[in-house]
């Protein structure tokens, strides 16, 4: 969830950007994209709850 965003410590210098698309519904459509750096996560719990 958003609290990941407060333990990102470090970002890469190697951002991209990921092949466009659409994104729709009855009809509609959206351009959408998605792209990032390298990110450096200091504490994360992936399948469960305890750290």
């Amino acid at each position: 969830g958003p609290e990941v965003l407060k333990d990102i410590d470090l970002l890469g210098n190697d951002f991209a950007m990921g092949n466009p698309g659409t994104c729709g519904k009855d009809g509609q459509g959206v351009p959408v994209g998605d792209g990032q750096p390298t990110l450096r996560v200091r504490s994360l719990t992936i399948g469960g709850t305890a750290a």
